[in-house]
């Protein structure tokens, strides 16, 4: 047994299937099957059910599975422990982000460019998804850092930290008769062709809870998951928005409206909850909070 086919193993667990593991350590799918065979035949024991579109543990991989992350996880710690004798820090953040924290909101290029600057023995990787998505993601070790929308419903398993909140409104064009108004009630909607940000979005779960919090049916003719193109689709008459605040800041052909039953939308980072985060993504949750704390001071 080797270290790499442990890699190895957690990834086809954890992924499903052996395409997507392969794609995730960036090996042939054939090089992953052969060395999750070579272990099974060391173990004695077959580790996976080999279906059609899946590959589910057994019950002897069930029982691998926490002795394999375990073993990664000293190893890892070891590594880290060397390294900070010299005062290097290496390893490899997984980082995770909704498509429209940047650039209004949260500077992303820039946080992940300060950090390498001051940490170049680090990898990092970034992909775009869902909030839904990426909390889950993140609760399962796929991802270290993930900046999200926060709300009440995902802090289990994982932290969190805010780091940006805005009013979310509605945005009419200014020919629309409600337009005129400072604020409306969700009620006021009614029948009305509404745009919004997709589900699995932190703005979309809030939406749609203030909506059965009031018992108030909406039409839902549209969805995006860019604020940028719900403006355009608002410019160009086809209904009304809700988006964030700072959607726009930029933009001065549409009207905002305010909704008082919507809480304040809130952007932050999201990470396991426990000991197993490494050292690498430690550095970047603080190099990123104590940037959020420099932004907030300045303003």
């Amino acid at each position: 047994m080797d270290l790499r086919q442990l890699h190895y193993f957690i990834a086809v667990a954890e992924e499903g299937t052996f395409t997507r593991a392969a794609h995730r350590v960036h090996v042939a799918q054939s090089g992953v099957s052969a060395q999750i065979k070579a272990l099974e035949k060391e173990l004695g024991q077959q580790l996976f059910e080999r279906l059609p579109r899946v590959a589910k543990l057994t019950a002897a991989g069930e029982s691998l599975l926490p002795h394999a992350h375990a073993a990664l996880d000293a190893l890892a710690a070891g590594r880290a422990s060397i390294d900070a004798l010299t005062g290097l820090l290496r390893g490899h953040v997984a980082i995770g982000s909704i498509p429209s924290i940047y650039p209004r909101s949260i500077d992303l290029p820039e946080t992940l460019a300060s950090f390498h600057r001051k940490h170049p023995g680090v990898d990092i990787s970034l992909t775009e998804d869902t909030a839904a998505t990426l909390l889950r993601r993140t609760g399962d070790g796929t991802l270290d850092v993930a900046f999200t929308s926060l709300t009440a419903d995902n802090v289990t398993g994982v932290r969190t930290r805010e780091l940006h909140r805005e009013p979310v409104v509605l945005a009419f064009p200014p020919s629309d008769p409600l337009a005129d108004n400072t604020e409306l009630p969700l009620s006021a909607l009614g029948e009305r062709p509404l745009i919004t940000l997709p589900k699995g979005s932190g703005l979309r779960w809030e939406f749609d809870r203030a909506l059965a919090r009031d018992g108030v049916r909406a039409h839902i003719a549209f969805e995006a998951g860019n604020p940028d193109t719900l403006i355009m689709m608002v410019e160009k008459g086809l209904g009304v928005a809700l988006v964030p605040e700072s959607a726009l800041t930029l933009n001065n052909r549409v009207v905002a409206v305010q909704v008082p039953e919507l809480p304040p939308g809130r952007l932050g980072i999201v990470w396991r909850d426990g000991a197993a985060t490494s050292p690498a993504a430690r550095a970047f949750i603080d190099h990123t909070a104590a940037r959020a704390m420099k932004r907030q001071a300045s303003e």
